[in-house]
């Protein structure tokens, strides 16, 4: 673990829809903060006693101020939800120095490309970018873009022009990825199955691999483990019964079983496998569906099951 020192929240605001917006400084008569590059992170003691890495989300030409977004994670082990819920205007919390292994290269272009939270270490980013005058273009992918985090910023920005918002790959990954061009640098940012999706089409588009940049944002895994324990899926139209095993996904467990499935990125991202969920209640684990989708649909390759069966209408 990284050598921690006491900085103080300036300031703790609502960002978008389920995240919080922390504002840290120098404790007065201490040492300014020290500067940090686009891309950089830190370590952060949480309220709950726990080590969390955030991207810096503010200027860099401005050090004067941390500036971090905490998404409220739904199975958050003590972390993520003991900022969101008790980070105050005056705390005191132990941070670390900044460590970078996500800067920005020198390119002529630049496609920045984010998934949900993936958005914080990109937005420092693109004010190095601005003030440069480079070119450059982000791609914002987030389920309900009118709750995004730092939505409204970006939509109010006098740079809007260079931003673009999609709810899923599912309705297309970024356009500027299907013209391979050597000069021009991808950063790509987000969870695990959105970054690979992302990667895995630029490259087969005919990118370099050295020309995509990554930071990956992964999220909590579940606290609960009996979300990956077995369980049965009921095809409602044959009356069909598949177990499903631990560590297998429902579409394995279909097409093992000699059912159809339509199947495309297999990462959750694409919505391809999505189907009717009739009845259960559906651990899902997809970029694709809204909540409210997700009472009545289930992506069958990676998401799983809260209860002991899914009828699903198939």
């Amino acid at each position: 673990m990284s050598t921690l020192f006491p900085v103080i929240i300036d300031a703790a605001a609502p960002e978008g829809a389920g995240c919080v917006r922390l504002r840290l400084v120098a404790r007065p008569g201490d040492d300014a903060l020290p500067d940090f590059e686009p891309g950089a992170h830190i370590d952060v003691m949480t309220p709950a006693g726990m080590i969390r890495q955030y991207s810096l989300c503010g200027p860099a030409d401005d050090p004067s101020a941390y500036e971090l977004c905490v998404k409220h994670e739904a199975d958050s082990r003590g972390g993520s939800d003991s900022l969101c819920t008790q980070a105050r205007q005056g705390m005191e919390l132990q941070i670390s120095g900044p460590r970078n292994a996500f800067s920005l290269p020198p390119a002529q272009h630049y496609i920045l490309v984010a998934g949900g939270i993936g958005i914080t270490p990109l937005l420092s980013m693109m004010v190095r970018l601005q003030r440069n005058s480079a070119d450059w273009q982000l791609y914002y992918y987030v389920r309900v873009p009118g709750q995004a985090p730092f939505g409204d910023m970006l939509r109010e920005s006098p740079c809007r022009d260079r931003v673009r918002f999609s709810q899923s790959l599912k309705n297309g990954y970024p356009d500027a990825l299907d013209r391979p061009c050597a000069d021009t640098a991808i950063m790509l940012c987000g969870p695990d199955g959105f970054m690979n999706a992302v990667y895995a089409h630029a490259i087969a588009a005919g990118w370099r691999a050295d020309q995509i940049h990554t930071e990956y944002f992964r999220p909590t895994e579940p606290s609960d483990v009996l979300s990956d324990r077995p369980f049965d899926v009921v095809l409602a139209q044959s009356g069909q019964t598949v177990t499903v095993p631990a560590g297998q996904s429902i579409a394995s467990a279909l097409l093992a079983a000699g059912v159809d499935v339509s199947l495309s990125c297999e990462q959750g991202m694409c919505g391809a496998c999505v189907v009717p969920l009739l009845s259960g209640e559906g651990d899902h684990r997809d970029m694709v569906l809204t909540e409210e989708e997700q009472g009545s649909h289930i992506a069958l390759c990676c998401s799983r099951s809260r209860s002991p069966s899914l009828t699903l209408d198939m």
